[in-house]
């Protein structure tokens, strides 16, 4: 239970820091050029890397170790998000710099993602593992609610170059959280594990079973049938 916790407020954090942050960078792009085009182009530099690199994702997240993609990104995240809060802050950010990192940022979270919906089932027990994720549901719909309307009040109050500090600050807390996670081994597939490793740890355990003896399995019922040699046996009778 203390690690479904852990991972239930990191991916909480992580995910409210990386959404405030994000929305605040939409609305800084929209106050400052005041054209649909560039609100546009950012969308699509938040959206389309995500969903190309979600694709091989989900692979690497079945091979290589799924803790370590699940804090990667988001050390990633926190290093260009604290680049571009530096740059903004003595004013040497400029509209393309901020789509390169919304670019870094997507194609992250498409690492991430993956890797913590695979992550779950580890450290969730199968009785909990439904409500475990009504739960991160439930959380994550309304932090896409309650998200932009915080951005905005955000960008009112203070500069971009501290709002995305919020984002670096929950990534922080949530790396912490992640590495405290202890799994076992035993319920993690091994990295590079092949099928036929898989097949071959079967065979050797049905290999180790004990047979049966054939004079302890029970015998079909069978019906009197004088023509029982050329008629054929279905459901254990003579057919007829």
């Amino acid at each position: 239970m203390h690690c479904i916790g852990r991972q239930t407020v990191e991916q909480t954090l992580s995910l409210f820091g990386s959404s405030v942050v994000q929305y605040a960078i939409f609305w800084y792009l929209v106050l400052r050029s005041n054209s649909g085009m560039v609100m546009t182009v950012a969308m699509v530099a938040a959206a389309l890397p995500q969903a190309i690199v979600s694709v091989f994702g989900g692979v690497w997240a079945d091979r290589w170790k799924r803790k370590l993609l699940v804090m990667l990104p988001d050390a990633v995240i926190a290093a260009v998000t604290i680049c571009l809060s530096a740059s903004m802050a003595v004013s040497w950010g400029d509209t393309g710099l901020i789509l390169v990192v919304l670019v870094i940022r997507s194609a992250s979270g498409g690492i991430q993602t993956p890797a913590v919906q695979s992550f779950i089932p580890q450290i969730a027990p199968e009785a909990w593992l439904l409500r475990v994720n009504a739960v991160n549901g439930t959380l994550q719909t309304a932090i896409s609610i309650a998200s932009p309307a915080i951005a905005a009040a955000l960008v009112n109050l203070m500069p971009l170059w501290m709002i995305m500090l919020v984002d670096v600050s929950t990534a922080i807390v949530g790396i912490g959280f992640v590495a405290l996670i202890r799994l076992d081994d035993a319920r993690l597939r091994r990295p590079g594990e092949s099928s036929d490793d898989a097949l071959r740890a079967t065979s050797i355990s049905v290999s180790s079973c004990s047979p049966i003896p054939l004079k302890d399995l029970p015998r079909p019922r069978t019906r009197s049938c004088k023509r029982r040699a050329t008629c054929p046996c279905r459901g254990g009778y003579w057919v007829c």
